[in-house]
């Protein structure tokens, strides 16, 4: 392949791990300009990549009122700031990577679609997923017929508790109204999959859930509104600020305080020795965590800045407390036009942040779990013979996936064709909108 360029929208979390693939593989791609208004994310990605300071700008119009500079640009701005970034992209001539959710109504989807279809540009949404060995499999097993004819798929996004806090409850995904409705910002990805697993059109949606947990009526006695300000149940609660996100254990340890019993004399002893803890290798790291989710709150990672940012900004709000509305569990049950049935289950009450997947066909079942170290096994039904293929997953997050996708985007900005199409990415868009409409209404729809 060629090398390539691109410039970078948005340059958060997202934003920085699809622009680290060129810093991994520079032999296929540089980064060589950069639109962000923050200003430490600016510099961290121009540093990075030592973009010229010409191409370094605080905001998207911007950087595109310029003379195109790169063939491809990644658009990671917040969900509802992706339609006009990314329909001015195409037309100024940059092929896009985009993502997910492509927009927050199917309007914004369509006038996507329709500006990639207008100026000849490509569009890739990053449902990641698809690029990662774990569902690959999953697709060649059920393509290659080794389960059969397949009539049901059961699919169940199981979000960690700590991750429901951060992103849903006190969070950027908080509320539906702000943001989306959670079925799409985090569940656009699996409809994504169960559509590429049918192989057909869906034809009708009936979806159930509601916020029950995160609730006011749920706070402990006596709860403040902010972790910082002395809950008398601190010590107790899964989902206390200081805990997650100075200490950074539950995340980086994958354990809470009420787990096993060795777990749980680490965690206290990071906590209560801090400074003895850094001298003990096999905990050293944990100590000073400064990843995600942490390194999301705030720019300034030290201590202070740390509890600056849980005392002031919305991380630090107890979850009782906070101003969401997103469901906190839903199922949503679909059929195909072939007939195939399938189940979405996604809640935020799990003790480990995994996907769990179950194909029932007429000569096997296939079941798995993509995450926490991951499995995927086939059961045949004549035989009694269960097959494992090993398969590597990521404890947390999907980051074989980002790889994969940018890798995709190299191949496409080569001329290559994509593993999938931007009509592919708009239907799991549909599906999530539809679905939405039939918890929201109690009814099934029909697509």
């Amino acid at each position: 392949m060629k090398h390539k360029t691109a410039i970078i929208i948005g340059a958060g979390d997202r934003g920085g791990i699809y622009a680290s693939y060129a810093t991994r593989y520079p032999d296929q791609l540089k980064i060589v300009g950069v639109a962000e208004p923050v200003k430490e994310r600016r510099e961290r990605i121009a540093t990075a990549h030592r973009i010229p300071y010409q191409n370094v700008f605080s905001t998207w119009e911007d950087i595109l009122s310029k003379p195109v500079m790169a063939d491809g640009a990644i658009i990671a701005t917040q969900d509802t700031m992706h339609v006009e970034p990314v329909v001015r992209a195409m037309e100024a001539g940059y092929h896009a990577l985009l993502e997910k959710p492509m927009a927050l109504t199917e309007q914004g989807c369509n006038a996507i679609i329709n500006a990639s279809q207008k100026t000849g540009m490509t569009l890739n949404v990053c449902h990641v997923l698809r690029y990662t060995q774990f569902f690959s499999k999953v697709k060649e097993l059920v393509s290659d017929g080794i389960l059969g004819d397949i009539y049901t798929i059961y699919h169940a996004e199981n979000v960690s508790y700590y991750h429901m806090a951060h992103s849903y409850v006190r969070g950027n995904w908080r509320n539906s109204k702000e943001s989306s409705p959670m079925i799409l910002a985090k569940c656009c990805h699996d409809m994504d999959l169960l559509y590429w697993f049918a192989e057909s059109m869906p034809r009708y949606i009936s979806s159930f859930g509601g916020l029950h947990n995160f609730t006011p009526q749920k706070a402990p006695k006596g709860a403040p509104k902010r972790c910082t300000d002395g809950c008398p149940v601190a010590d107790e609660c899964e989902y206390n600020a200081i805990d997650t996100y100075l200490h950074g254990i539950p995340i980086k340890l994958g354990v809470t305080k009420t787990d096993s019993r060795a777990a749980s004399i680490a965690v206290r002893f990071i906590m209560k020795f801090p400074r003895l803890a850094k001298l003990v290798p096999v905990v050293r790291d944990y100590v000073d965590y400064r990843g995600w989710p942490v390194s999301v709150i705030t720019e300034d990672l030290t201590k202070e800045g740390i509890m600056k940012a849980l005392r002031e900004g919305p991380y630090g709000r107890c979850v009782y407390h906070c101003d969401n509305d997103q469901v906190d569990h839903q199922v949503t049950t679909i059929e195909f036009h072939n007939g195939i049935t399938a189940m979405l289950h996604m809640h935020g009450l799990s003790e480990q942040e995994c996907r769990t997947i179950r194909i029932d066909g007429s000569k096997a079942t296939l079941r798995g779990k993509y995450g926490g170290g991951g499995q995927l096994e086939v059961h045949v039904h004549r035989t009694g013979k269960k097959i494992v293929y090993p398969i590597k997953t990521d404890l947390i997050g999907h980051s074989e996936g980002d790889w994969g996708i940018m890798k995709n985007f190299v191949k496409v900005l080569n001329g290559g064709k994509g593993l999938t199409s931007a009509i592919d990415s708009l239907q799991s868009h549909i599906m999530c909108f539809r679905a939405h409409r039939a918890c929201v209404e109690k009814r099934v729809v029909e697509l």
